[in-house]
């Protein structure tokens, strides 16, 4: 189809190019027919020995100007193409041809200016929800909100669904701080069926993200509904049920996440899944140990999330640590903890865990290279690791050493 528009505009053309001679016209139709077969590099040439022969013929700048931004040589393919459009300002294609080599160049505020001439010149083919989406986009980038919002109105009239308006507008809206016409707009992207679960998943939590404290003191019951209501939308969504996890999190619901590990972990299996299901177990057995004080609940859901992912670092590391703290099963935890390091040797709190252990089992000197190795790695910005490391210095008599990380670690926990 494309081939033929060519062809037919250029037989047009010529129709009312000035006379050139035949040789002339024969040169520009060869020229014509390499391009439109996408031989640019063997029409170039052509079209510039016809713009050497008249520099102000409009079509002659008009296709060595797209043979050249089809070579990505976008300087000259500015200039024959802003030539052939001053002298046609009426020509659409010219115009897109335009807007097209400034998309090209990322400059998006010079193209919407030739995409908002198109809309004007040809509405019946350039008004749609896409173009008008696009002038929006740059009007934003130019500060200019009142005349984007417009924009973004007009496409969304057009087309009340279209996700690219619907995204810019909500933006816009928020960065105007008008959020309870946000919010609208956010919920009715939600409810948008054409807007892939994982976008409206990632973009909630990208959101989540970003806020602060006060921003969810006031709104973040309508984020919590807007999370219930994708999650209602798309079950099978797993990132949308991990955010939903958050926010019983942010309530300390510790029966609703509870409940919500229970439904990842759900998800996860009917998905084959065993890393997500490893993670939605390692999250419930920490919040059996941690809020609920279980421990015995805690280390029969952390053995599942090992049967099902055996180097599963935190379960590894959380279950050994846990178990010194207790003093309890003390070998079982060396050798899991071991493990951690084995995997991430570099991880200052896994090093800190396996050298706790050998401290508590009376291989100071053992412990010792591991916390000088955890020292390197961000051990000295934690208390608990900087009181662990001058513990197994004073069980090696180097008191001197073991008073300054002492100290260190007060001065943390103040």
């Amino acid at each position: 189809m494309r081939k033929f528009f060519l062809y037919s505009a250029l037989s047009l053309l010529c129709c009312i190019l000035p006379a050139q001679g035949q040789t002339g016209d024969d040169l520009f139709l060869t020229a014509a027919a390499a391009y439109a077969e996408g031989q640019y590099a063997q029409a170039k040439p052509l079209f510039a020995r016809l713009h050497e022969q008249d520099p102000d013929d409009d079509a002659v700048n008009y296709y060595l100007g797209l043979c050249e931004m089809s070579l990505q040589d976008f300087d000259a393919a500015e200039e024959h193409l802003q030539q052939a459009a001053r002298a046609d300002s009426t020509n659409t294609w010219y115009i897109y041809a335009l807007a097209s080599l400034y998309d090209a160049r990322r400059d998006q505020i010079r193209a919407a200016d030739y995409i908002e001439k198109l809309i004007k010149m040809a509405p019946s083919l350039y008004n749609n929800p896409n173009t008008l989406s696009m002038v929006a986009d740059a009007k934003v980038a130019a500060r200019q909100d009142s005349t984007a919002l417009a924009y973004y109105n007009q496409a969304l009239m057009a087309d009340p669904g279209y996700a690219p308006a619907q995204f810019g507008r909500m933006e816009l809206l928020r960065r105007m701080g008008n959020l309870p016409a946000y919010f609208v707009g956010l919920e009715d992207l939600i409810r948008n069926e054409e807007v892939r679960p994982e976008m409206k998943s990632h973009y909630l939590t990208v959101l989540m993200d970003n806020i602060d404290s006060p921003f969810y003191w006031v709104w973040g019951d309508t984020i919590n509904r807007l999370v219930d209501l994708d999650r209602d939308l798309h079950p099978e969504d797993y990132d949308i049920q991990l955010l939903k996890l958050r926010m019983c999190y942010i309530k300390q619901d510790w029966d609703a996440v509870l409940a919500q590990c229970d439904v990842m972990a759900g998800l996860a299996r009917a998905q084959g899944n065993n890393e997500r299901l490893a993670e939605a177990l390692s999250i419930a057995g920490d919040v059996w140990y941690q809020q609920l004080e279980d421990s015995k609940k805690a280390y029969e859901i952390y053995e599942q999330a090992l049967q099902v992912d055996p180097d599963r670092t935190s379960v590894l590391n959380n279950y050994a640590y846990y178990l010194s703290l207790e003093g309890r099963q003390l070998r079982k935890a060396l050798k899991m903890s071991r493990r951690t390091i084995e995997l991430e040797p570099d991880n200052a709190t896994y090093l800190d865990t396996y050298g706790w252990l050998l401290y508590l089992l009376r291989r100071p000197k053992e412990a010792k290279p591991y916390f000088k190795h955890a020292m390197l790695y961000g051990g000295k910005d934690s208390a608990v690791v900087l009181e662990h490391y001058s513990k197994v210095l004073e069980a090696l008599g180097e008191q001197d050493l073991a008073t300054y990380y002492k100290n260190l670690s007060e001065q943390k926990n103040k």
